[in-house]
């Protein structure tokens, strides 16, 4: 149910004036329900976040319950690659990253931390109430659909990405495409200073790792087109 609520009142007027006070009442009726639109609008947009840090602890534990029980086999769980090496995976959710595999790379190398890559990804929110898919804060590609053939990744060295992304990608060999969810906690955390990322937000990728440049060896990170056939 709507939280706007119009209220129509229609005042009684004297014959001689009738014309006047109906001019009146439809002025002030006009100029109500423009000033309630507005509201309406404002209230909505308002709500988009409302609760987000609960709705986002909500939401990760209910893909880490996915993940865990894994059904179709095609999940992942990765604990923080700023943990421990002997930290268990029974952990609290905000260590780790949820991945759920969806195509299999034909690489053999696997980024380090210093290296850099190229990738193709879209980032989005958790759904909400204008954006039921997940609010798409950022993307490598330019048309609506991932098309590898013609769209060039975006490069950037593993060790500025967030930890989650960070964990992903030196877990991924070429040609892998994931689709991962980074807990707040280890993504732009409680205060993000990101204009299209709320603090407290779950990030979702659709990513694919595209090509990995080791270290001081391979300087030339040019997207040539042999490099993508």
């Amino acid at each position: 149910m709507s939280s706007c609520l119009l209220v129509f009142l229609s005042p009684k007027a004297e014959p001689m004036n009738r014309i006047y006070h109906n001019w009146f009442a439809m002025l002030a009726l006009t100029l109500f329900l423009a000033f309630a639109a507005t509201s309406c609008k404002e209230s909505e947009e308002a709500g988009e976040y409302d609760n987000w840090q609960s709705r986002n602890e909500h939401f990760i534990d209910s893909i880490a319950s996915v993940a865990r029980a894994n059904r179709d086999g095609s999940w992942t769980i990765m604990k923080a690659f700023t943990l421990p090496a002997d930290y268990p995976m029974n952990g609290e959710n905000r260590h780790y990253i949820y991945v759920q595999k969806k195509q299999n790379g034909d690489g053999t190398d696997k980024p380090l931390y210093a290296d850099s890559v190229r990738v193709h990804f879209e980032g989005r929110l958790i759904p909400s109430a204008n954006h039921p898919s997940g609010y798409v804060f950022d993307k490598s590609y330019s048309s609506s659909e991932f098309n590898p053939q013609t769209d060039v990744p975006s490069l950037l060295c593993v060790n500025t990405a967030v930890v989650g992304v960070g964990t992903a990608l030196m877990n991924m060999v070429e040609g892998d495409r994931w689709k991962i969810y980074v807990p707040y906690q280890i993504g732009y955390g409680s205060q993000s200073d990101k204009a299209a990322v709320p603090a407290y937000s779950t990030l979702i990728f659709d990513m694919q790792l595209a090509k990995i440049y080791k270290y001081k060896i391979e300087t030339d990170t040019s997207w040539w087109t042999k490099k993508r056939d």
